[in-house]
């Protein structure tokens, strides 16, 4: 369960489209602080201390301005080695 609120930048009250499982909260969390390159790749810094790819979805209902034709990045990111 991911709270939202004014300070967040998270609705409060969203509501979530289809189902997901905890593989999908490591990579939101990610996401809404721009440590993802893409949907499931973290930034470099990130990949240079030892993360991968991660199996779960980012739950994009929680991901401010983002559409499902765009993918989340953040910015200054480089590809991964």
């Amino acid at each position: 369960m991911i709270a939202g609120g004014k300070n967040t930048g998270i609705a409060q009250g969203a509501k979530i489209e289809e189902p997901y499982d905890s593989l999908s909260f490591v990579p939101t969390l990610l996401a809404l602080t721009g440590n993802l390159r893409d949907d499931r790749t973290p930034v470099p810094i990130l990949w240079e201390k030892g993360f991968r790819r991660f199996p779960g979805r980012v739950i994009t209902e929680l991901v401010p301005g983002r559409h499902d034709d765009r993918r989340t990045s953040a910015t200054g990111a480089s590809p991964s080695p």
